[in-house]
């Protein structure tokens, strides 16, 4: 189209006219009357609607009362019989106040929903909540630590109380949140909580099949452990400090046993292998160094230690040579399997300890041998694993030594143990110092994590890696834009990691169903099916306040030959096992859709993934969005303490300053999110851009009552008449489908940013100036029940309800409240099957770029001057000329379509021969004006026009 390739020409058709946030400002003329002259302004059919210009939260409150918000849920599901659309909510966490990450993803998955609905098809789509785990239980147990006296609460119970009362009393907040932005659902009867008898029931029992299958087992590893919850931790429970400061040193075991050849290089000299490490603290569970194969290694001399040689990679000299700061010479080198069966002493364990071959050592950093504590690091333990080594912690759940002597014993590994165990290794240390790197953090406490091998639960992931790297390959991954990127990230996190730890020591949660019986693990279904039962007639506390022999079955008892000596585990479950199996509550069915943000790829999407193939055989989604998250107009992170933190709150109903936290209403931010939400990673706010939504929602609203005003005085008897339709409406007619088609396509590929771009773009350009604009005179002026008054206002219907169609997922306030001034409002518009508009007939869209194109040059000879004072005189060649001139036809009472988009008074074509298109020029009109139109189409006497004496005189 002539706008697509150069929207410039808006200002120049309209130079006279002003556009602003006001649709009827920028539409509207009004008769300037000289005085003694007569005023027709009474007989001009003005615009006339009831519809607000502005609105406020209670007006959008009351709006969802009355377009029935609570019921559309149900409904859809009961009248819709469209394609099944299945949506699974992941659940947010249950732990306190709503975040702008929470509205943008619950607003992205109600505009995927109902644009659904607008489609005719049936949404799936129950709500989540996700109840269990730390975050929760600390909160709980703050709260009551200001009401409870005594000091720390231990009993489980009591801490399982406070926590359910907390996490329900944060659901009942969120949900009136969700609600009241708009959000379809059916929020007092089909929410799922994590929580809930039903839910831990099956939950149960999903365990039970994963580790019958010998996907969940329990054992010995080294895992992400908090000393600060005395809990261990998933990879989705850490956070990384860029920036943490860890102790590193560089220490120097002698060697006790060596090759031939490494002994004739030595001549005698002692030898010393130099170790890296930044964890200091697990030098007293040293007890190998590893080594590669494929390095070449060296024995040096130290310019700072005199008297000895060092062994070390050949690799890595330069580097070392730099840190110690001092002259390093090589003696002699060779291969990596030289090492394969030397010894060194550590005087923190024992001498004899072993060098092995290991396949995650590198050149990249340290020196080529890595110190090897099997107790705190996963490629440790697999080394000690291959070579039959005992693993053995010496670490305690407060992160404390034990085990060791009185002097270490009861000192925190992080803070004075570690400074201890530096000061015994005395002269070995070759050098300490700083080391920046990323390092893992607690989610909750903000407080460093360390690896601590200890007895847990874990899922095989290593046995599921194929079968979930396979069925990512039939997984689509959106949005497109950024889809190779999450995809990619998802595959390298599964490849990554080799099992996943679903036990935690809190209170909190759905408990692991092992019992204890001397050295017996005991995972039984039928324990579980009591317990089950339980659950239903005590309660999700059964667990902890059943006696033991409560759970047991008397075949258990006697199967197992157990005495008195059983004890129940008080492990409970990681809630990414608690959410990861939500998919399970949708009764067989597969989602379409999983919509979360892109730290889920870590989290639920890949829990949901793993448990759904060992559970199913197959992916609980066909395909997950993955939407950014919200950062400030710098880019920043949301955080407290720079005090950059806008909540979805404040956003609508504004903060203590109105100047710099004004009320934007649920509006805007819904506009927000669908603006701008869908298509980075980071997703900026700020008031500027808040202010600019709110800026586009007024002018879309301003457009709505234009509409709405110039189809104000039909009859509904009206809307189903079929009158011929000129050119000119034929053409904004098909336009109004291929917009509204577009925009289907839009929200079925999740473009939301482009969906609010087109909709700007269509109503700025093709209705405000270009139709709107041009058919005016006849909307205003034409008799009121003409059929070229009644074309043009079904056809502005017809734009009204594409529009309509086309915002109603992203701003259904607006439309809902909108739509009850539309002369045919029986029902809210979502519960409104059917509306009649025109339909789409075939037509050149081509001859208007060419029309719109010759509008551009008479306006550019023009200049500042209004077109409609002068006739155009245009010589076009042979085929335009027949096209135009069809066109071009009137009825000595209206003008001709040409006439009414080229707002001139008169077009006169004829054909040309040369190598240009066309050439014109104007003339100033010889006809006077109208009075009452304003047009310079007056031929006799009269102060009017023809059409305008017509209309004056039946009146």
């Amino acid at each position: 189209m002539f706008f697509q390739r150069n929207p410039n020409i808006l200002n120049l058709i309209n130079r006279k006219r002003v556009f602003n946030s006001s649709c009827l400002d920028c539409i509207r003329t009004k008769s300037s009357i000289e005085p003694g002259k007569k005023a027709y302004s009474h007989t001009i059919l003005s615009p006339k609607t009831n519809f607000p210009a502005r609105s406020n939260n209670a007006t959008k409150e009351e709006i969802q009362k009355l377009a029935q918000f609570a019921e559309l849920y149900n409904w859809q599901r009961k009248h819709l019989g469209g394609p099944e659309f299945v949506l699974h909510d992941g659940p947010p966490y249950a732990n306190g106040d709503l975040h702008m990450g929470h509205a943008v993803n619950k607003i992205i998955k109600d505009i995927n929903n109902r644009s659904q609905v607008l489609q005719g098809n049936k949404v799936h789509y129950v709500p989540g909540w996700d109840c269990h785990g730390l975050p929760i239980e600390l909160k709980a147990l703050q709260k009551a630590r200001k009401t409870l006296k005594g000091g720390e609460v231990t009993n489980h119970v009591l801490i399982r109380e406070l926590a359910r009362n907390f996490a329900l009393e944060t659901v009942e907040n969120q949900k009136e949140s969700f609600k009241s932005w708009g959000v379809m659902a059916d929020w007092e009867n089909q929410c799922y909580l994590t929580l809930n008898k039903n839910y831990v029931q099956n939950q149960l029992r999903q365990f039970y099949k994963m580790f019958k299958s010998g996907l969940i087992y329990r054992a010995l590893k080294p895992v992400y452990w908090s000393p600060s919850s005395k809990t261990a931790l998933a990879e989705a429970e850490l956070e990384y400090d860029p920036k943490f400061k860890s102790k590193e040193v560089y220490v120097a075991f002698p060697v006790e046993k060596m090759s031939t050849k490494i002994q004739e290089a030595a001549a005698g000299q002692k030898v010393s292998a130099i170790i890296w490490t930044t964890t200091p603290w697990t030098l007293v569970a040293n007890h190998a160094i590893c080594y590669s194969g494929q390095l070449k290694y060296s024995l040096v001399t130290l310019g700072c230690r005199p008297g000895g040689l060092f062994l070390m990679g050949s690799d890595l000299i330069e580097g070392l040579e730099k840190i110690l700061a001092t002259e390093i010479n090589k003696v002699a080198e060779f291969d990596g399997q030289e090492l394969q069966h030397c010894t060194y002493n550590n005087k923190l364990v024992r001498d004899g300890l072993p060098f092995l071959a290991g396949d995650h050592v590198t050149s990249g950093k340290g020196t080529g041998l890595v110190h090897t504590a099997p107790a705190h690091g996963p490629d440790d333990f697999l080394v000690a694993i291959r070579n039959n080594m005992e693993v053995q912690c010496d670490v305690d759940e407060s992160g404390r030594y034990v085990n060791l002597d009185s002097e270490l014993n009861g000192l925190p590994v992080l803070g004075e143990g570690q400074e201890l165990v530096i000061t015994r290794l005395g002269e070995s240390v070759l050098h300490q110092g700083v080391y920046e790197h990323s390092y893992p953090l607690d989610w909750r406490t903000k407080k460093p994590v360390i690896v601590r091998a200890s007895q847990q639960w874990f899922i095989d992931t290593e046995a599921l890696k194929e079968k979930a790297l396979g069925a990512l390959e039939n997984i689509s991954v959106l949005p497109i834009s950024s889809a190779e990127q999450s995809r990619r990230g998802f595959r390298g996190l599964l490849q990554q990691r080799p099992y996943w730890c679903i036990s935690r020591q809190r209170a909190w949660g759905v408990p692991i169903p092992a019992l204890y019986g001397g050295h017996d693990v005991i995972v039984d279904l039928r324990v579980i099916d009591r317990l089950c039962s339980l659950i239903e007639a005590k309660g999700p506390d059964a667990w902890w306040t059943c006696d033991v022999t409560e759970l047991l079955p008397d075949d258990v008892v006697e199967e197992y030959k157990l005495l008195d000596d059983v004890t129940k585990g008080q492990d409970i479950m990681d809630i990414w096992f608690d959410s990861g199996i939500s998919w399970s509550t949708l009764g067989g069915k597969r989602a379409r859709l999983y919509c979360e943000g892109q730290d889920q790829l870590t989290g639920w999407f890949q829990a949901s993934l793993l448990t759904s193939l060992a559970l199913t055989g197959e992916a609980p989604y066909q395909a997950i969005f993955v939407h950014g998250f919200v950062v400030d107009d710098k880019k920043r992170k949301m955080s407290k303490s720079i005090g950059n933190v806008i909540e979805p709150h404040t956003i609508i109903h504004g903060g203590k300053d109105p100047n710099t936290q004004p009320p934007y209403g649920i509006d805007t931010l819904r506009w927000w999110v669908a603006s701008h939400s869908t298509q980075h990673s980071q997703i900026q706010i700020s008031k500027k851009l808040l202010d600019d939504c709110q800026g586009e929602v007024i002018r879309i609203r301003n457009m709505l009552k234009y509409l709405l005003g110039v189809i104000g005085d039909l009859e509904k008897a009206q809307f189903v008449k079929t009158p011929v339709l000129n050119y000119f409406d034929q053409y904004m007619v098909n336009e109004s489908h291929e917009f509204l088609h577009q925009t289907t396509e839009n929200y079925n590929n999740f473009r939301y940013n482009n969906v609010a771009q087109n909709v700007l773009y269509f109503i700025s350009n093709k209705v405000s100036a270009l139709y709107c604009q041009c058919v005016k005179d006849r909307l205003y002026c034409s008799p009121k029940s003409s059929d070229e008054r009644l074309s043009a206002q079904l056809v502005v219907h017809t734009i009204l309800v594409s529009i309509c169609k086309a915002l109603g997922p992203i701003l259904p306030h607006l439309i809902e409240e909108a739509w009850r001034y539309h002369p045919l409002y029986e029902n809210p518009f979502y519960f409104t099957k059917e509306v009649p508009v025109l339909e789409k007939t075939p037509v050149d869209t081509s001859l208007m770029d060419t029309i719109l194109d010759i509008k551009k040059d008479l306006c550019a000879i023009a200049k500042n001057d209004s077109l409609k004072k002068f006739k155009a005189n245009i010589k076009l060649k042979e085929y335009l000329f027949n096209n135009l001139e069809a066109i071009n036809t009137s009825d000595n009472v209206n003008d001709s379509v040409l006439c009414e988009i080229l707002e001139v008074s008169k077009v006169v074509l004829d054909v040309k021969y040369g190598a240009k298109n066309w050439a014109m020029e104007l003339s100033t009109s010889d006809a006077s004006q109208c009075l009452r139109c304003r047009k310079y189409n007056v031929y006799n006497d009269s102060d009017k026009c023809v059409r305008c004496d017509l209309v004056v005189n039946s009146l």
